[in-house]
């Protein structure tokens, strides 16, 4: 058998490595509930900072239970505190010498009369509350909690109050936990890429028998049995199939040269992740995906790299979506974006860069600014012509990212999908063609490396 290799012109192809991932623990509960105790203060010692920012003096939530103000989940740990109990309150403030905040939970008067004789001390000349039309961070207050709230202010102090909407926004959206808090997030994030790694392999993924159904459970008991977490959202696996084969609505189980994808998160220690990656199945004659599917992931690197780069502190959303939208005419590149900070909530607090629907501006958190001290996923999706499949594709992608002081700009979490997760095929090939191939591979490798195809024939 003679193997003949020839190298025909393409453009170029990136190959950029990404990192591998391995499954690993995390902290005890008990250890869980320190360390969220410990960014909890941390949040209560920066909250004075956000109110003098923004012109206030207080700021007061009042809720019951299950009907906790939005930003409840901030001001607690969520591995020991589930929910508020009676009637809970939080008043913060400005005062250096007044205990701060005063955190009360009672359902008798005395918990008024404390927080009037509170007020008094610190003589607030203006009080936030969280009343907001379209952004829920800073809308907690429920009605009739509020209408509550004002009757026992009393005129004095009712008069003084008003809602403002970065207050709530900017505090649920700070990561505040520094170094310590980000390791754990880069822990969780390393156990979704494991997750993934292993979903879209061939440990996983039986070609002819495994469905999307069975991939989304799949990841559901490896959340809970093996990585000890939960999730803001079910995991959904999609399959993108060729037109010439049968559709995945005739055809639900997998088949060689599906491309894959996923959208999953997962929760833990308060904090939520959010992560969209491809896989292919190989063909029995294939050792990577089409090149038309590797250029489609290559565009959307480059979408990625549009949005982290325009992604400038105190800029809009809105700012930033309108500098990418420029920025994709002039590339000649095609996708949607629909970024969202992350944190405390999946879909958290901050600047939200497009949405699916709405590539123009976001009523209400296309106004908020990017924040330096907050995490983001950056999500979107390329569209490409993929002439393998004779169609236009898209390849959806979403990674976190963190503000690096050091860096001075939004870096990747944990590192950004470049590469195909593969399912290698089931079809056993013969020593001889394998050994070829091996070789072979080494020359592909190297010719993609230089923008290069290679042809072969045997």
């Amino acid at each position: 058998m003679k193997l003949l290799t020839f190298l025909v012109a393409l453009p170029a192809v990136t190959l950029a490595l990404q990192p591998k991932a391995e499954y690993r623990d995390l902290p005890t509960l008990r250890k869980q509930d320190e360390l969220e105790k410990r960014w909890v203060q941390k949040r209560y010692d920066f909250i004075p900072s956000v109110l003098k920012k923004h012109g206030y003096d207080a700021w007061i939530l009042s809720m019951r239970e299950y009907a906790e103000d939005t930003a409840f989940r901030s001001l607690v740990s969520s591995t020991t505190t589930f929910s508020a109990r009676r009637r809970t309150l939080f008043l913060f403030h400005t005062h250096p010498e007044v205990e701060n905040p005063l955190y009360l939970i009672d359902n008798t008067e005395d918990l008024w009369h404390t927080l009037n004789k509170t007020l008094e001390r610190i003589d607030p000349k203006k009080i936030a509350v969280n009343i907001d039309e379209n952004m829920s961070f800073s809308d907690g207050l429920h009605t009739g909690e509020g209408q509550l709230l004002l009757s026992k202010l009393g005129p004095k102090w009712a008069s003084r109050t008003s809602s403002h909407r970065a207050i709530g926004v900017e505090v649920v959206a700070a990561r505040v936990g520094g170094e310590e808090q980000l390791g754990m997030y880069k822990l969780m994030m390393e156990n979704v890429w494991a997750m993934v790694a292993e979903g879209f392999s061939e440990k996983v993924v039986k070609a002819g028998e495994t469905t999307a159904e069975d991939l989304e459970w799949w990841f559901r008991d490896v959340m809970r049995w093996r990585i000890g977490t939960g999730t803001w959202f079910p995991p959904s696996v999609s399959i993108y199939r060729s037109p010439s084969e049968p559709s995945v609505s005739e055809h639900p189980a997998m088949r060689e040269g599906d491309m894959l994808h996923v959208d999953i998160g997962i929760t833990a220690m308060n904090m939520n992740t959010d992560t969209q990656h491809l896989g292919y199945i190989l063909r029995a004659n294939e050792t990577s995906p089409p090149v038309g599917l590797l250029k489609g992931l290559e565009a959307g690197n480059k979408l990625q790299d549009l949005v982290r780069n325009r992604m400038v502190p105190r800029r809009t959303g809105d700012g930033v979506l309108k500098d990418v939208r420029g920025d994709m005419d002039k590339k000649g590149l095609k996708g949607l974006i629909y970024s969202h900070p992350i944190g405390d909530y999946g879909h958290s607090a901050g600047a939200l860069i497009g949405m699916t629907n709405l590539q123009d501006s976001v009523p209400g958190g296309g106004q908020n600014t990017v924040l330096k001290n907050y995490w983001t996923s950056i999500e979107l999706s390329a569209e490409t012509y993929v002439p393998e499949w004779g169609v236009d594709q898209l390849f959806p992608l979403e990674e976190d990212v963190y503000w690096d002081n050091e860096t001075e700009g939004f870096e990747w979490v944990f590192g950004r999908q470049t590469e195909f997760h593969l399912v290698k095929p089931k079809h056993k090939k013969s020593a001889g063609v394998a050994l070829a191939e091996g070789k072979s591979g080494l020359v592909a490798a190297a010719a993609r490396w230089m923008g290069l195809q290679v042809v072969r024939w045997v």
